[in-house]
């Protein structure tokens, strides 16, 4: 099921079993590192990046919005 939260002002959906993806974006990492995501994310349509429990994450930009999915 499609979700959706804000993340540092931004908007990102996400299928609801990537709730761990989430919550490392919201708790895990420094504003400086959230910022280079979604700045990456912002101008070459996407970042990918892994969480610290070892799994791979795309974070993509449509438009005004973010999609979060797992690579």
């Amino acid at each position: 099921m499609e979700e959706k939260t804000t993340i540092n002002g931004h908007i990102v959906s996400y299928d609801q079993s990537l709730d761990q993806g989430i919550r490392y974006l919201k708790f895990k990492i420094t504003p400086a590192e959230l910022k280079v995501f979604f700045d990456e994310a912002y101008y070459r349509g996407s970042a990918a990046f892994r969480d610290h429990m070892g799994y791979n994450y795309k974070l993509i930009h449509n438009g005004g919005e973010y999609q979060l999915v797992r690579i």
